[in-house]
């Protein structure tokens, strides 16, 4: 049974879980090595005394990749199934085909779900808070799907989301520095920063998509960065919140690509998009998200300067080729400038997009590594 001496030891410790160490906050003397195995994100306990745990101890990195593969042919199983079976009986008109298809919306279900319940098993305060989270943003989101929720309405309902992370602070948060960058909001980074974080991401996140395999391709390409910069910098906790999401959102591509089966939905996209935005909170590498979600930026300043003046969508105009055209006759959108190379199917957008995303998520790698490493 854990002793007040115990709690006490541990709060000195290198809260390595998190990035960052308590003591001097080093991020480089802190590798994240008691993140997996449930000793709350933070230290481990050897020989009946609270130490640091270094990269090696209880952090089997073989091991979290063991539940990555897992955790992927369990998702294709279900998400197999989810398409056999028809999904939740809500089929989307398949955009830039020559030919009129459907195909089943709802596929994020399957991601989501599968994501919360790998954090349950965690059982560290922050996966179980994440987990909660998401199925918050989950439950909007499917709601959203079949009843199509106001614009306007969505940003404050989905600051719901942060509840989870909001209460996780007030019962433990000596665990988690409220820091971005260079600077300390103190309790404004709890009660402003992460709820408008969670509801801004999870609304805007999908602002660029429609294509078959985009936006989940970005999401899994952004994943991957993540798992890459904890590895880089030893965070066990940032290695396994990223891989799993990574795992699951590589075999709902495989239903994704064109020609899609499934399309994740607002079920997917709300609780996925918000968890991209915190873990970089979690990890402290708040730096690369700007550089990552640039076009996403680009695309909400262009939708915002278009949307009064213009009815209009992201979409191209096929041929009887599948050669898509911009009807427009104005760049309204990045995909439309993609478009505009000509020669361009769906899939080669999809190609266009998901290589600048690649780009992009290795310039944010490096300026984060030259930065802090």
């Amino acid at each position: 049974m854990e002793t007040s001496e115990d709690r006490r030891q541990k709060r000195s410790v290198h809260r390595c879980g998190f990035g960052y160490s308590a003591r001097n906050n080093d991020r480089r003397e802190c590798y994240g090595g008691c993140g997996f195995g449930g000793n709350e994100g933070c230290a481990g306990k050897h020989d009946g005394v609270w130490k640091p745990c270094k990269a090696g101890g209880r952090w089997e990195i073989g091991w979290m990749f063991t539940h990555f593969f897992i955790i992927f042919i369990i998702s294709i199983f279900f998400e197999y199934l989810f398409w056999k079976s028809g999904g939740i009986g809500i089929w989307i008109e398949d955009k830039n085909k020559p030919v009129s298809r459907k195909v089943a919306s709802g596929g994020g279900i399957i991601v989501v779900s599968l994501v919360s319940l790998y954090y349950v098993y965690m059982n560290t305060f922050i996966s179980i808070a994440l987990a909660l989270s998401l199925l918050i943003a989950l439950s909007i989101g499917v709601y959203d799907d079949f009843k199509s929720i106001r614009k306007w309405k969505k940003v404050p309902i989905l600051l719901l989301a942060s509840v989870p992370i909001v209460a996780f602070y007030l019962l433990y948060g000596n665990l988690w520095e409220p820091k971005i960058l260079w600077w300390n909001f103190g309790i404004l980074y709890w009660l402003a920063v992460i709820p408008i974080v969670i509801a801004g991401f999870a609304n805007g996140g999908n602002v660029i998509g429609g294509y078959d395999g985009m936006e989940v391709g970005i999401y899994t390409l952004i994943s991957l960065l993540y798992v890459f910069i904890g590895i880089s910098k030893g965070d066990a906790l940032i290695v396994q919140i990223s891989l799993i999401p990574l795992g699951t959102l590589l075999a709902m591509l495989a239903f994704n690509w064109e020609p899609s089966k499934i399309i994740l939905g607002n079920s997917g996209s709300f609780a996925i998009s918000a968890l991209l935005g915190i873990i970089p909170l979690i990890g402290h590498f708040a730096i690369v998200l700007p550089i990552v979600y640039a076009p996403h930026l680009l695309e909400v300043y262009l939708q915002i300067k278009y949307t009064r003046k213009y009815k209009y969508t992201v979409f191209g105009e096929p041929d009887e080729n599948g050669i898509l055209h911009n009807k427009y006759g104005k760049m309204m959108s990045i995909l439309h400038w993609i478009i505009s190379l000509g020669g361009m199917n769906e899939k080669l957008v999809t190609l266009v997009m998901l290589g600048m995303e690649g780009l992009l998520c290795g310039l944010a790698f490096s300026v984060w590594y030259i930065l802090f490493m």
